[in-house]
């Protein structure tokens, strides 16, 4: 069936369905529980990223180094026009596919057969992107570019109910999906350039949608003195900007929820009038407790932050041996370019590693504490200030995921060499207070913008790097040793994952621009990836090697597997 809602009322249309079998799987649909959520079956991809953990990691050993380069495209699909960072999940069999524009389909995981779609009825010129789906027990759970958060019945695609949290008239809306632990879901908010908010993580009842708590970006009166007073004399209703725009992981065992935060705004603190303050909670980690939103520990990776070091990341969640003990560990990765070690318990500093060649944001990084001592020699002064940023705009890392492998015990990072030159300008000229255009090479770096670097989740030693001409998209990886990746060019890789060495690769349409999966259906490993539209940030990439005319439009899924 296709549903279609319109102001409200829900219209609904009937597709004829040839795939009996994956219709009757909808029929015999059983509810996905908390157990099916914290232990999830390694056939289904349950949330983004795959799991609490958020390590892009699928225990699916069928595709190995042996025969990893026999792999073919087994079905493909078609997705909205616009930017195309979508994932896809997968349960017993059936995918559901969020599109732009507010469409979410169901089809057959072994073929692509349609079985239901939603399309929603969005508002004139808002055609923007979730980047993916949650589900739990009978729902589907996403959020949209005009700032709902709506369940859809799994077995039929008719809405549930739905709830407004921001004006997106305001530039408040979402771009990354719901997460859903132990029956409460929690939406991050994004904000855009221009916006009067901060932006807030919101808990709701996954019955109703009923709101639960809602915590906000900017340390606000609630907050301990010393971090509502790290904005200056800036109100707390004019702390703007920081959004949750990517998604964050859960901890079932110890109920809390870590999400990654983002910049300020305006970027340039002297327009902001915020002094030499941290600005507080921006740039962050923060540990959650899920049932009350309350701060549990956080950790600041980019105080007083000047030029949008967006900090935004899947914090993968590990468990890890450290110097002899077992360590509750997460990892998270911005713009920077600094691989950050955390105990997820109590937010101790466990080890840091810079992963792009140069960096000039941190004059130091002590490696024991984790304290940050900002490079004041590019803070800027005074209105037309001009500094080269590295990394910049557009990281170090952006969009893009890390990846975990628990047999390897190593994390595979893409990360972006470029820097920007930075332009302070009045707001009257841009929104931003920044003219950052100017995109430029990375010292050291041959003029090779991606890197796809290997680091023991142990020590964070670099156990190696693969640097290449084109900026990289998100990482997979396997239970049958190999990480996947696209590139920002055309070109989607398997490689081992213990050696880095190249087994398999194909060029494509198009930039590789949505997050990589695997999962089984009828007893045979799949990996997906979208590709097709960019987003301003991939486009921007793009200038930086011209030569390799990268095409964007024509978006699509790519499912990949073994030939019978």
């Amino acid at each position: 069936m296709i549903f279609i809602r319109n102001s409200g009322i829900l219209f609904f249309t009937a597709l004829m369905v040839f795939n009996q079998v994956a219709v009757a799987q909808l029929r015999d649909f059983i509810p996905v529980n908390n157990a099916a959520i914290n232990n999830p079956d390694p056939a289904n991809w349950l949330r983004w990223r795959g799991n609490h953990n958020a390590d892009g990691y699928s225990p699916l050993d069928q595709l190995n180094p042996e025969n990893v380069n026999k792999l073919q495209l087994a079905w493909a699909w078609n997705l909205n026009d616009g930017e195309t960072e979508q994932e896809p999940i997968v349960y017993n069999g059936i995918m559901f596919l969020p599109h732009t524009s507010g469409k979410v389909q169901a089809l057959d995981a072994s073929n692509g057969n349609l079985i239901w779609e939603y399309q929603r009825r969005m508002p004139r010129g808002m055609n923007g992107t979730t980047r993916g789906l949650a589900i739990y027990e009978d729902k589907i759970l996403f959020t949209t570019d005009d700032s709902f958060l709506v369940a859809l019945n799994a077995m039929t695609g008719e809405m549930i109910w739905e709830i407004q949290t921001g004006d997106p008239d305001d530039r408040v809306n979402y771009s990354s999906p719901p997460i859903v632990g132990d029956g409460i879901i929690f939406a991050g908010q994004t904000c855009g350039v221009g916006t009067s908010k901060s932006c807030a993580l919101i808990a709701h009842d996954v019955n109703t949608g009923r709101e639960l708590w809602r915590r906000s970006s900017a340390a606000g009166p609630n907050d301990p003195p010393e971090h509502f007073n790290s904005w200056g004399g800036v109100p707390y209703e004019e702390r703007r900007k920081a959004s949750f725009w990517l998604a964050g992981s859960y901890d079932p065992e110890l109920k809390l929820v870590y999400w990654s935060t983002a910049s300020p705004y305006p970027y340039p603190g002297i327009l902001k009038g915020t002094g030499d303050g941290d600005l507080l909670y921006t740039n962050s980690i923060l540990a959650l407790e899920a049932e009350t939103g309350n701060i549990r520990w956080f950790f600041q990776m980019q105080p007083r932050d000047n030029y949008d070091m967006d900090h935004q990341d899947n914090p993968i969640l590990a468990d890890v041996m450290i110097g002899g003990t077992m360590r509750k560990v997460i990892y998270l990765l911005g713009k920077p370019g600094i691989l950050w070690a955390f105990d997820r318990e109590t937010g101790e500093h466990i080890w840091n590693k810079q992963l792009v060649e140069y960096q000039n944001l941190y004059s130091n990084i002590d490696p024991e504490t984790g304290e940050i001592t900002i490079n004041e020699a590019i803070i800027p002064r005074v209105v037309g200030d001009t500094h080269l940023v590295c990394p910049g705009m557009r990281g170090g890392k952006l969009f893009q995921t890390n990846a975990y492998n628990p047999r390897t015990q190593v994390i595979y990072s893409p990360i972006s060499s470029s820097c920007s030159e930075f332009k302070v300008v009045p707001l009257e000229q841009s929104r931003s207070g920044l003219d950052y255009g100017g995109l430029h090479y990375m010292q050291g770096t041959n003029e090779q913008v991606g890197r796809l670097a290997a680091i023991s989740a142990s020590t964070g030693n670099l156990l190696w790097n693969l640097d290449q001409r084109a900026a990289l998209g998100s990482v997979l990886t396997t239970g049958g040793n190999l990480v996947f990746y696209g590139d920002l060019h055309r070109y989607f890789r398997a490689v081992n994952a213990e050696t880095g060495e190249k087994l398999w690769e194909i060029g494509l349409g198009s930039a590789i621009t949505g997050y990589p999966i695997s999962y089984a259906a009828n007893g045979k490993q799949y990996v997906a990836v979208a590709i097709g539209g960019g987003s301003a940030g991939t486009r921007h990439f793009a200038t930086m090697y011209p030569e390799l005319n990268v095409q964007f439009g024509s978006s699509m899924l790519m499912v990949f597997a073994l030939p019978d």
